[in-house]
């Protein structure tokens, strides 16, 4: 009797044990069935695309308009008219001159206020650029573009009317630089007493009696007018430019 009982103690013991581990196990499958909270995942936030700017239809009404204010923001718009007309004049200056960019360094361009039609008025405008800097610009110009060669100096001059990218009036022209005889600079003043304008202009005399005329500068005098030296960079580098030329051939 007591080796049944111990028989039915070892059988519930050997029982016990594996309900045990039933539940331990139904534990452990119950622990991995549950499923654990996602966490929200923030969305990437889409990179804002930038506007495109606008096309600009009708250029002869977009630049009466950025003309009517005496001075203003400047804005890259018309900036990008004026080099694709600087472009247009030094391509027909290639053509009228029969020459290619093997024959000159890089050209200069200079240019001044110039009604486009006789009797026509010129705008002027005044830009502030970002780093503080004002600019004058006008909406119709003389445009100079010189072409310094190895021995001849090629020149361009033509009317260019920015409101809609006309160009007309060429003139193209070329000397050796051992024919130059004299060379005159002179800065003048539409009137000494209360001067609007100051000019720059150089005569280069040629040995057949020729007077070539650069006209370099016309600014127009305002409040913010301060030319800190007596030639613009561009102004200086001409001048160097061609005189260090003519002192050279000669000097041969």
């Amino acid at each position: 009797m007591k080796k049944n009982k111990e028989l039915r103690q070892d059988e519930t013991l050997e029982q016990n044990n594996e309900v045990e581990e039933q539940i331990v196990d139904e534990n452990i499958d119950s622990k991995d069935e549950v499923k654990k909270p996602k966490k929200k995942q923030k969305k990437e936030k889409k990179p804002k695309k930038e506007k495109a700017p606008k096309k600009i239809k009708n250029r002869s009404k977009w630049t009466k308009k950025y003309f009517n204010k005496f001075s203003g923001r400047a804005k890259v718009d018309f900036m990008k008219f004026i080099k694709a007309d600087y472009d247009a004049a030094v391509m027909r200056a290639e053509r009228l001159s029969s020459i290619n960019r093997n024959a000159y360094d890089k050209p200069i361009i200079i240019t001044i206020p110039d009604a486009f039609y006789q009797h026509e008025k010129v705008h002027y405008r005044l830009d502030k650029n970002t780093n503080g800097k004002v600019t004058q610009i006008y909406d119709q110009a003389l445009v100079t573009i010189l072409f310094f060669g190895e021995e001849t100096l090629f020149y361009y001059q033509a009317n260019i009317d920015h409101r809609n990218g006309h160009i007309a009036f060429d003139v193209a022209g070329e000397f050796n630089y051992f024919d130059v005889v004299h060379m005159e600079t002179q800065i003048k003043y539409d009137k000494p007493e209360k001067p609007k304008y100051i000019m720059l202009d150089i005569e280069v005399g040629l040995s057949d009696g020729t007077i070539i005329p650069f006209h370099l500068r016309n600014h127009r005098m305002h409040d913010d007018y301060d030319l800190p030296e007596i030639l613009t960079q561009t102004e200086q580098q001409i001048l160097d430019l061609l005189k260090s030329k003519v002192r050279k051939e000669k000097s041969l």
